[in-house]
């Protein structure tokens, strides 16, 4: 018997789980809600990212309700649109729990909204949040900021974004699968929160939050790998870190690259991928960016992957960051282009190109630089 899943809102940052549904396992079935004015409504999930077509029509929140009846479980998202957590969520969470339905979300609730859930705990349901996916953390505590750091004996490869909204998990699952068809172990922390549910690992909670100091989150962030290092045993750990790694001007700082900065004191990356939106780039550019990627992480550019997102600077604000998509046609004229780059260039859309790139990344690996006898 097969379950089935609503996932809500959906949006954007979902699209990469709906394009992988294989990857969840028992979901035989999955609802796709979103808001009235999203622009989705009635239309194919498709429409986020101009795509190939996925057959699953987007429906309105006002069958949400309905819907909730005869599923098994509901993911929650955070989504792009700026919402009322309290308003948008608590409603949907205490209703799934009187109907006996498990709720996952991929984010963490405020404390607010879990003293409000805590009384409704006697109708039996359970509430996954993303901070209780991580088991892995559960039981470390704040390390002394002396402590030593572990090194890997398996090659690690990090799926970073020059921005934000670049296809990236897209990317990581491609990758993944393509290799464990060829039976290779990989172990995954997922760029997202939806990690556990396909299989992988979310990018732990802790490296967001307060009250630890950036040294303490280095020696966590190794531990946790070292974690899945020494009891999966895998020929290739894949890290997908979040946001982008620089700043995209003084208005729309993505955090100044932070989180991938601690992440590469944690573990030295082996191999990078960078994925980049779709833009008026040019060779000198390309070679700019990836001397600065290579010093920083101290690692080797295997391969630029190209999305069709556009960030769209003029209609972006610095609480409503705003993108748009190009059809896929445009970044493969642009990737023909650019052909003459010594680094692969790869059309983010294209089975073709992820797989060669997934070729790439097994010899590297196995031939070129002996980082591993795949």
């Amino acid at each position: 018997m097969t379950n089935k899943l609503i996932i809500f809102p959906f949006d954007y940052e979902t699209i990469a789980l709906v394009r992988n549904l294989n990857l969840l396992g028992s979901y035989g079935e999955v609802v796709l809600i979103s808001f009235q004015g999203s622009g989705m409504i009635g239309k194919d999930a498709c429409v986020v990212d101009k795509g190939q077509v996925t057959d699953l029509i987007v429906k309105p929140v006002s069958c949400l309700e309905q819907e909730l009846e005869s599923c098994d479980d509901i993911l929650l998202v955070q989504s792009n649109f700026k919402l009322d957590v309290a308003e948008v969520y608590l409603p949907v969470i205490k209703k799934a729990g009187q109907l006996g339905k498990k709720v996952m979300c991929n984010f963490t609730l405020p404390d607010s909204c879990m003293e409000l859930i805590q009384p409704s705990e006697e109708h039996g349901y359970k509430l996954i949040l993303k901070n209780t996916f991580d088991v892995r953390t559960e039981h470390i505590s704040p390390p002394d900021p002396s402590s030593a750091i572990h090194d890997f004996f398996t090659p690690v490869l990090f799926v970073i974004g020059l921005n934000e909204r670049t296809h990236k998990l897209h990317l990581q699952l491609n990758i993944r699968q393509k290799l464990e068809a060829q039976g290779y172990q990989v172990s995954q922390v997922t760029s997202n929160g939806c990690g556990e549910l396909i299989g992988a690992h979310s990018f732990p909670q802790f490296m967001f939050e307060g009250g630890m100091t950036e040294t303490q989150k280095i020696i966590m962030f190794n531990r946790y790998l070292k974690k899945i290092e020494q009891s999966e045993k895998p020929d290739l750990i894949l890290v997908g870190i979040p946001g982008g790694i620089v700043p995209f001007n003084n208005t729309f700082t993505n955090y100044f690259g932070v989180t991938s900065f601690l992440a590469s004191r944690a573990v030295r990356p082996d191999g990078l991928i960078c994925c980049l939106h779709y833009d008026e780039y040019n060779l000198k550019y390309l070679e700019h960016v990836k001397q600065y990627m290579e010093n920083r992480f101290s690692s080797s550019l295997l391969g630029y992957a190209l999305s069709n997102n556009v960030f769209d600077s003029y209609s972006s604000s610095t609480v409503n960051l705003q993108y748009a998509s190009v059809d896929p046609r445009f970044v493969e004229e642009k990737k023909q282009e650019l052909s003459s780059y010594p680094v692969p260039i790869l059309n983010l859309s294209s089975d073709e190109d992820m797989g060669k790139l997934t070729e790439d990344i097994l010899h590297y690996f196995s031939v070129d630089h002996h980082v591993a006898q795949f």
